[in-house]
């Protein structure tokens, strides 16, 4: 199967070849990576960037790097690392590792650019910007971007429209603890959230961060305002919500487990659909890998059942899954006694072949007096993660003959994801009574039941 942009990108006779002016455009990929990532530290490897932090057996930005260099269509692809940063190389021939980074991103991005340019790239020829922290970026993404672009006048990005309500905020004060308050609903119609690749012609996207270098680039905060102020109007072109930018922590865990995911995808295909698809071409078909067995696609999965009681007495608060639910009696236990998150604990650990609760956070230690189990349960997730897991996604019930728990169920899943580092869709929050029958029926005790699917990611 040829590539759907094939017809309009010439072939490329050798990387980082130099061509006559007249010749027509080629394409370049620039990949930024000369970030610190300050907010997206891990326990695991506090001093690492975060696009040197492992994901599902390699560095972000190798995953990055995959997904460019899985296409054919590359005159060169640059990696623009801060100065001193040898920690990123690259075999391929295609790849050069420019440590000429800059102290914000449009500078880093210009530095690069201006090394193009001294590297034989031409003013007409495009170049595709891209974050080396958006590692889950697929060949079929950029290959849309291209097609969209290639022969607008202006060039483009891949973004989203705007899926959710938006809030401006008032600033943080003591009294509101930290937090800001709502300042205003904005309308949301014809706004979209910028991703990248973004994609301009070299002279243009030099020229128009060049215009701001005296100020240090102020207000520039991608490619795209850059090209915006310069009056041009660049394409949307729809990309995909997979394509996040790791920045926080919990960043790690849903791009583990969205990679995880792919992994189990593609050795779930049959030989033909892998065949088939177009950004898998071997580097040297002259020499095709020999056969071997197709791999068992549920290698690497493990499932784990966890399960919990308390009674309910008078005068406890009642929480469940991180949330406090009004109701005359709360949970009796040695922490907070939240069941659902207790259940949850035990199906990770399960599944992980780790133990219990009861082992972990034993109820004779009284460190674990009137404990939050929000945070018992994100340390066990991160013993799960250090023993190279990600979760894939969590199914509970909670039982209970009152208070009704329906209106609380979505409350319940947004902060289970939010201590997990998961998205809301990837966790599933149940309520059943026990149609008055024993202790739960008699409103006695509530009980919980999860089930986790864990994915081996390292």
């Amino acid at each position: 199967m040829t590539h759907p942009t094939a017809n309009k990108i010439p072939a490329i006779p050798a990387p980082w070849g130099c061509v006559a002016d007249g010749a027509p455009a080629r394409c370049y990929a620039l990949i930024t990576s000369a970030g610190n990532g300050s907010r997206a530290v891990r326990p695991a490897d506090p001093a690492a960037p975060k696009q040197y932090q492992r994901l599902a057996g390699q560095r972000v930005i190798e995953h990055t790097l995959a997904a460019f260099l899985a296409l054919p269509h590359w005159a060169g692809v640059a990696v623009v690392v801060a100065p001193g940063d040898d920690a990123y190389q690259s075999s391929d021939a295609r790849v050069r590792v420019w440590p000429v980074g800059g102290a914000v991103r449009a500078q880093t991005v210009h530095n690069g650019l201006q090394q193009l340019a001294a590297a034989g790239a031409r003013d007409s020829d495009w170049v595709l910007v891209h974050d080396a922290a958006r590692c889950l970026i697929e060949p079929a993404q950029i290959e849309r971007l291209l097609a969209a672009c290639w022969d607008d006048p202006v060039g483009g990005l891949l973004a989203l429209p705007l899926p959710d309500t938006l809030k401006s905020a008032t600033a943080a004060t003591a009294a509101t603890a930290a937090m800001p308050r709502v300042a205003a609903t904005l309308e949301r119609d014809h706004k979209w959230l910028a991703q990248t690749p973004q994609m301009f012609r070299l002279g243009a996207l030099r020229a128009a961060l060049a215009a701001h270098q005296g100020s240090g680039y102020a207000g520039i905060t991608d490619e795209a305002s850059a090209i915006e102020r310069s009056g041009a109007q660049p394409l949307l072109v729809p990309g995909s919500a997979s394509n996040f930018k790791i920045t926080y922590p919990a960043d790690f865990a849903l791009a583990e487990a969205l990679l995880a995911q792919r992994q189990t995808q593609r050795l779930a295909l049959p030989d033909s659909a892998t065949a088939a698809t177009p950004t898998t071409a071997p580097m040297n078909p002259a020499s095709p890998a020999p056969a071997t067995p197709a791999p068992n696609p549920l290698a690497g999965l493990r499932i784990g059942e966890g399960w919990d009681i308390h009674a309910l007495v008078p005068g406890r608060p009642l929480i469940l899954g991180g949330i406090h639910i009004p109701h005359p009696s709360g949970l009796l236990g040695h922490s907070d006694a939240d069941a659902l998150l207790h259940a949850i604990t035990d199906a990770l650990l399960g599944a992980a072949a780790l133990g219990d609760i009861g082992t972990l956070f034993p109820d004779t230690d009284a460190r674990f007096a009137g404990a939050d189990s929000a945070q018992l349960l994100a340390q066990a997730m991160q013993r799960v993660a250090e023993h190279g897991y990600a979760l894939i996604n969590l199914d509970t019930t909670v039982i209970a003959q009152a208070p009704k728990l329906a209106p609380y169920k979505a409350a319940m899943q947004a902060r289970i994801a939010e201590v997990l580092g998961l998205q809301p869709g990837q966790v599933n929050v149940k309520a059943k009574t026990a149609e008055k029958l024993g202790p739960v029926g008699q409103g006695l005790a509530i009980e919980c039941r999860a089930v986790a699917l864990l994915q081996r990611v390292a």
